[in-house]
């Protein structure tokens, strides 16, 4: 989606407003829980958020510190970016991002970027040490900067990211800002299954009730992932048919078209890993 700058105050103001919501919608707050963080009326962030809301620069900043981000976050004006340049996959853990990231990257000739291989090089170390030494607020930060550098680059690419990236506001507002964005979706079985078959059962390693654990996460975050552009169902899918149903959807947008508007939210396919 190409934006320009310079937008109307109108259209301005329903941008706050939508960053507004989303990043209460990341941090998991009623309305009515934001207003006793931030010291504002419920009325008051309601017109905010419905993008009727002029506020001074002291009360976002209010905002803001209530929601954990920061001011610029939520006020900056919109980039010019062509958001089809940069195809994003999210998802929980084991919806198939690398695998299909890998096969979509080879059929649009674009560049494979695994954005957690791309946190370890960044701070010279696995994902498990890092979490183990620095903690998840050094992941975060590392996230965030590299998510900027991979996107700021030009060329075409399709990124895997972190299957928790949509829960830090500012850096899945900058995802989806500048990627177009798919969410891959399964079933908790399938999510399971396809983890313990890659070896990798961080962060549940150890616990008696990793299913029920596992549908909680899946379940709060759902909203969180359905902002996506696209969906794409990969339960009962091989990996070729996801490839062929996401090309399919993409339509002519792809491969190379020089601009992308963010399309609704759809479905599709596979068994990937």
């Amino acid at each position: 989606m190409q934006t320009g700058k310079n937008v109307a105050d109108g259209e301005y103001l329903e941008l706050i407003g939508q960053r507004v919501r989303q990043a209460r919608a990341a941090a998991e707050l009623t309305r009515r829980e934001l207003a006793l963080h931030s010291g504002l009326s419920e009325r008051y962030l309601a017109q905010l958020e419905a993008g009727r809301g002029n506020m001074s620069i002291l009360l976002i900043r209010r905002v803001a510190a209530a929601l954990k981000t920061t001011v610029a976050a939520l006020v900056s004006e919109p980039e010019s970016v062509d958001r089809g340049a940069k195809l994003a996959l999210i998802g929980l853990r084991g919806a198939g991002k690398s695998t299909l990231g890998r096969l979509l990257a080879e059929r649009l000739k674009r560049r494979f970027v695994e954005l957690d291989q791309e946190v370890e090089r960044e701070l010279g170390a696995s994902l498990p040490a890092i979490f183990q030494l620095y903690g998840q607020d050094t992941y975060r930060d590392a996230e965030r900067r590299v998510l900027e550098r991979v996107t700021s680059a030009p060329g075409r690419l399709v990124i895997a990211t972190g299957g928790s990236i949509v829960v830090e506001a500012a850096t899945f507002e900058l995802l989806r800002k500048r990627c177009l964005t798919v969410w891959l979706r399964a079933s908790p079985e399938d999510h399971m299954n396809r983890v313990i078959a890659q070896g990798d059962l961080r962060p549940m390693r150890g616990r008696e009730h990793a299913m029920v654990e596992l549908r909680a996460i899946l379940e709060q975050r759902r909203r969180l992932y359905a902002m996506a552009d696209l969906a794409i169902d990969t339960s009962g899918r091989t990996e070729q048919q996801c490839v062929e149903q996401l090309l399919s959807q993409l339509g002519p947008l792809q491969p190379e078209a020089g601009t992308l508007a963010a399309g609704g939210r759809q479905r599709s396919s596979r068994n990937a890993s």
